[in-house]
């Protein structure tokens, strides 16, 4: 027996033009039209460093933090897992990076992957006892791991270097290029963001898509279909590790330091603040959701003290009035319009 939640995350076009993916079709914009603005996007990015030279560092910030959420986006956004530890495996990219390079003077790009196979690896033993959790209890256990995490790096000092963090990292090196200033670090960022967001966009149209929104839609009914469940929320859940691990070495080798502060549980809530604000199950909401929250603290340092109570006053905002988040919102007024 087939659920209608399940049936309506898998749509399958009919035979006619009445199909639903004609539907889908004439609510969307035309190709060209989306093809058009994806080149002037690109364009802009290319340029944006020397349209706006003081703001690349926080371009860079974002853009790390665009990585993690983009992650967080396969497992939440697709299929309706809440995780609030993202930030043990951006500990683990960064401290591990940071120890491989500064201690045992691995080259910089294999100390990343590295890490990035270790986050993978803990997060599928992680995954078959976190979610077999829902809900509320699973984001209380993944709150548990980002606790343990930002505890352990302060209370390691003889391995974390502790409070103080680790110092003095090399930064990144591809080849003979060091990757030092904070242009040569945005356009790492830039190449590393584009793979990452054509990863997930192909991973939301294939079947695998497909089967993490139908166990995001109705779990048990999804069973009923023939879907490993358990194997695919392991499988994006180590995918979003993988994307979190990334980003916290790149992270360490353009800050070239690492402390408890860069992994707190205020970033782990920052991260899903991030999603919900820029909205879930698309590409440009996960970098809205970056830019905002990143960029509100640049209107001043005395704003930046106040930068938890206005985050949670927007999420608070944006959940209640805007569930789709601010690009989800924004698309549906655009097809709103162009239906008419």
């Amino acid at each position: 027996m087939t659920s209608p939640a399940v049936s309506g995350r898998l749509p399958v076009s009919g035979p006619g033009p009445d199909g639903p993916a004609a539907a889908a079709q004439s609510r969307s914009l035309p190709r060209h039209l989306r093809t058009a603005a994806g080149a002037l996007a690109a364009l802009a990015a290319l340029v944006l460093p020397f349209a706006l030279p003081g703001w690349t560092g926080l371009f860079v910030v974002v853009g790390i933090f665009f990585l993690v959420v983009l992650g967080l986006n396969l497992l939440t956004g697709l299929s309706g897992q809440i995780s609030l530890g993202q930030t043990l495996f951006m500990a683990l990219g960064g401290y591990g990076a940071g120890l491989l390079t500064l201690k045992l003077h691995w080259p910089t790009t294999v100390a990343a992957v590295a890490m990035a196979v270790v986050s993978a690896l803990l997060a599928a033993l992680l995954g078959g006892a976190l979610l077999r959790l829902r809900g509320y209890y699973l984001a209380l256990a993944t709150l548990g791991l980002a606790v343990i995490t930002e505890a352990l790096a302060a209370g390691l000092p003889e391995l974390t270097g502790g409070p103080s963090g680790l110092v003095a990292i090399p930064s990144l090196q591809l080849g003979s290029w060091t990757v030092f200033s904070d242009r040569a670090n945005y356009y790492v960022l830039l190449v590393v963001c584009a793979l990452g967001a054509w990863f997930v966009a192909n991973i939301q149209r294939s079947q695998t898509g497909r089967a993490l929104s139908a166990v995001a839609a109705d779990t048990p009914a999804a069973a009923m279909l023939g879907i490993a469940t358990a194997r695919y929320k392991t499988q994006a859940f180590m995918a979003s590790a993988v994307f979190a691990s990334v980003a916290g070495s790149l992270y360490v080798y353009y800050l070239r330091f690492i402390s408890p502060d860069v992994i707190s549980v205020t970033v782990a809530f920052s991260v899903v603040i991030m999603l919900a604000l820029g909205g879930a199950r698309t590409l440009v909401g996960p970098l809205l959701g970056a830019l905002v929250l990143q960029g509100l603290p640049q209107a001043g340092q005395s704003f930046s003290l106040w930068m938890p109570l206005v985050a949670g006053i927007v999420l608070i905002v944006v959940t209640t009035y805007f569930p789709k988040g601010l690009w989800g919102t924004a698309k549906a007024l655009v097809r709103r319009r162009y239906a008419r």
